[in-house]
């Protein structure tokens, strides 16, 4: 997830938790989302059940399916869709219960978590969810031999799950972590019963269970009707759509042929607001999509190469034209929702020629320049990138010239692969601890901290994890987000509005600040109906 912002340079250095607690539509007025309109559940109106929602999302045909794992977008649309964690994120940005498996989660200490577990959930298939489930997950989370799970290994063992009661269970962690809470409301955290694979049934615990699925085109998920949550849901079924581009999934949304559009280019905003029938969904809570500079491969190697392509760059311009105008600027840092957001209180401000100076020191000059490909997804903000390097290439005077690379497959031949040079990511929102845990040893992308290494950011880490002082442990976020600032490899020019539209028809959805696209898509679609 530059201040040279004037009006808009305090902003972010105000925001607290405290701010943020006083509501959805606060946080949106702040962000300059007024203008989108409030979209909510309406009280007045119950809800009405049955029907099909057709929701369409830019995918391609190595889309997977995976209850405990993703890459894009559709594949967490998807895994959403039918399966669910211990916790979730309320209205406050705080982890709850309320959407979750869990029932309640006691902290004994800050190594040591009991989960009592809801009773009464069944799987897709019938079965009743056990506590051997629950420990089944976890085990798969963790296990080395499963490439692309293995999330929270660095924070517990196969071992580390007991159950302790026939709904309840006992989390002994490897480390402290006084954020454990919030790792148990991540998405891809969810329970899974014995002996699921990715290969197997897909089975979970959310309001649909998948039909059929042909990646790269659609997939179907009907009604699970022996869902714990009573009533819900309302659908009778979910269709996930794929489609080659955003202009073609606009277009479907505006046509009638969907009810709901994924993850909307802002470009086509004009377009959507037009159609009287259709409504646009703001998430603010804090995405970003930052540009990934290996801080150990040539030439990010150099500390001063990071640095000058941080300040050379017009953020609030980048805005204008890659998202027009949907974001707001950022210094480089992450989690605004969280109470530690910036604490140094950060303000990067555009310096050309002081970028210029650092590029001259580091050896390059026109007639030796600067010279980079950065690689980006169809499904990521392109714009983005093509407008980094445009402003790079302008405004150096041809000391640095920057290529763009869009290729089909990014995600499988670009992502985290050695040398590949710099290239797009994306994270949703998250609180920081949370945030960096999976940055340090799950995405490892900028290479900051490098298992095994003991650097100072590390250690700090941590310590923060450890610490149940919120005084004491803001004092060491304080340290790691200086680290990061000086050493780290993200240009993170801005936090994205991240928006999607629906049709008037579709109920149930509110606009607050949120970890996923469309209020965690409709806390996994099971309070959305249509009118």
């Amino acid at each position: 997830m530059n201040d040279q912002i004037e009006e808009r340079d305090d902003f972010f250095l105000e925001v607290t938790r405290r701010d943020l607690l006083k509501g959805a539509g606060a946080l949106a007025a702040s962000l300059g989302l007024a203008s989108l309109g409030p979209v909510a559940a309406s009280a007045a109106v119950a809800p009405k059940k049955g029907g099909t929602l057709k929701v369409g999302i830019v995918g391609a045909t190595t889309d997977i399916i995976d209850g405990q794992y993703l890459v894009s977008l559709p594949d967490i649309l998807r895994l959403n869709i039918g399966w669910e964690a211990m916790m979730n994120y309320d209205d406050k940005f705080q982890a709850s219960t309320e959407h979750g498996l869990a029932e309640s989660v006691e902290l004994v200490n800050p190594s040591k978590y009991i989960v009592k577990m809801k009773k009464g959930v069944v799987f897709h298939n019938g079965k009743t969810m056990t506590m051997e489930d629950v420990i089944y997950s976890w085990q798969r989370l963790v296990d080395p031999k499963l490439p692309g799970t293995k999330a929270m290994a660095a924070s517990i063992s196969p071992t580390g799950v007991k159950k302790l009661n026939a709904n309840t269970v006992v989390m002994n962690l490897n480390k402290p972590d006084v954020e454990w809470v919030y790792r148990l409301g991540t998405y891809a955290n969810s329970i899974v019963p014995v002996g699921y694979t990715r290969t197997g049934p897909q089975v979970g615990t959310g309001p649909f269970k998948l039909k059929s699925f042909t990646p790269g085109v659609e997939s179907t998920h009907v009604r699970h009707k022996n869902y714990w949550d009573s009533g819900k849901p309302y659908l009778d079924a979910i269709k996930v759509i794929n489609f080659s581009g955003s202009d073609a999934l606009v277009n479907a949304l505006s046509a009638g042929q969907l009810d709901v559009a994924v993850n909307v280019p802002a470009a086509l905003l004009p377009v959507i607001k037009r159609n009287k029938k259709l409504k646009v969904v703001s998430n603010s809570a804090g995405k970003i999509a930052p540009i990934v500079m290996p801080i150990d491969e040539a030439p990010f190697n150099d500390k001063r190469v990071r640095k000058a392509l941080r300040m050379i760059i017009d953020r609030k311009k980048i805005i204008k034209q890659a998202l027009s105008g949907q974001g707001t600027p950022s210094n480089d840092d992450f989690s605004p929702v969280d109470a530690n957001f910036n604490a140094n209180g950060y303000r990067i401000k555009q310096d050309v020629k002081g970028a210029l100076a650092l590029l001259k020191a580091a050896g390059y000059s026109k007639a030796k320049p600067l010279k980079f490909t950065l690689w980006a997804s169809d499904d990521n903000y392109p714009e983005y990138a093509k407008a980094f390097a445009e402003q790079v290439n302008s405004l150096s005077g041809g000391v640095a010239k920057v290529e763009v690379g869009i290729p089909a497959d990014f995600w499988d031949s670009k992502y985290m692969v050695k040398n590949v040079g710099a290239y797009t990511t994306y994270w949703n929102a998250k609180p920081y601890l949370v945030q960096v845990g999976q940055m340090l040893d799950t995405y490892d992308e900028t290479h900051i901290s490098p298992k095994g290494v003991n650097t100072p950011y590390r250690r700090w880490f941590e310590q923060a994890n450890a610490e149940p002082d919120p005084v004491k442990r803001r004092a060491l976020v304080k340290k790691m987000q200086a680290y990061h600032h000086e050493n780290g490899g993200y240009i993170n020019a801005f936090f994205l509005n991240v928006l999607d539209a629906h049709t008037t028809k579709v109920q149930g959805i509110v606009q607050r600040p949120a970890s996923l696209q469309l209020d965690t898509f409709g806390m996994h679609f099971k309070r959305v109906w249509k009118a």
